[in-house]
């Protein structure tokens, strides 16, 4: 009996997940299949599929590339194929430049995605307006994105987000004030706040007060001074990991004064290298 169970749940398995090494600039699956977990090596030097048909069902999309060339219109054609989409990774090499420099407006047609991975793309410079319709995403991974220059306005709209990574984003120069709305988050790597004034564009030190439920927090500050007011209503006891990297004139005995007057068992630790492990 236990064998004819394992027999069938590998049948299912082998229907519903299939690993497929892509050699060509087509991607075809069957109309009638059952696959709903796909994961794409494309070798080397070929570039990801332009044309892409019979992935309709698809609730997972994970692909690794080699260097060849991950267009604008590919991945427009993988968002209108794959509307059911849950999962959403493109691996890429380390410090690739072979991604294009803006993610097409039609992911926001993936209404059902939870999970969206991007990292380590050189050429990203910026994300559409439309990602913020994804009120369903729950992990956002874009680490190692070196010219990623903004975050959307309106990204306070992903209400559901739970893991934010732009740690190695080192284009970025602020976070929208919108990340104060974004109350699920549980792990936030590459924060940058405003430390000197309550900004009402950019993300500052005093908006952490709203993200109540993190448990890993990478932050950089930024400006030349800590507003200590504001300082004093951000509760960091509670987050199991704290790391603060600092920038301009702020230093670290400033932050422990601030942030922690009373000597708690609040544990800072500080870098000097606003890196990607950061």
């Amino acid at each position: 009996m236990h064998d004819i169970v394992h027999d069938f749940a590998r049948f299912l398995a082998e229907n519903e997940f299939r690993t497929l090494e892509i050699k060509s600039d087509h991607l075809t699956i069957d109309d009638e299949s059952k696959l709903r977990h796909l994961t794409a090596m494309v070798d080397k030097g070929i570039n990801f599929p332009k044309m892409i048909s019979g992935t309709e069902k698809l609730q997972a999309f994970i692909t690794f590339t080699g260097v060849g060339a991950l267009t604008s219109e590919a991945l427009c054609r993988l968002f209108n194929q794959c509307r059911c989409l849950r999962v959403l990774s493109v691996g890429l090499p380390d410090g690739t430049d072979h991604l294009c420099k803006e993610i097409p407006g039609g992911i926001g047609k993936l209404m059902h995605l939870r999970f969206l991975h991007l990292p380590w793309n050189n050429q990203l410079e910026g994300l559409p307006k439309t990602l913020c319709n994804l009120l369903n995403l729950e992990s956002l991974d874009l680490t190692g994105c070196q010219n990623l220059k903004q975050l959307p306005d309106s990204i306070g709209k992903l209400i559901n987000l739970r893991f934010l990574y732009t740690n190695g984003c080192y284009a970025l120069t602020h976070y929208p004030k919108g990340v104060r709305k974004l109350t699920s988050l549980r792990q936030l790597r590459g924060l940058i706040a405003r430390a000197d004034r309550n900004d009402s564009k950019e993300f500052s030190l005093v908006d952490l007060e709203n993200l109540k439920h993190l448990h890993e927090l990478h932050l950089k500050l930024v400006g030349n001074s800590i507003d200590e007011e504001q300082a004093r209503k951000v509760e960091l006891q509670n987050i199991p990991k704290v790391r603060i990297f600092l920038a301009g004139s702020i230093q670290e005995a400033d932050i422990n004064e601030a942030l922690d007057p009373h000597k708690s068992t609040l544990d800072l630790k500080f870098v000097d290298d606003y890196c990607i492990d950061f």
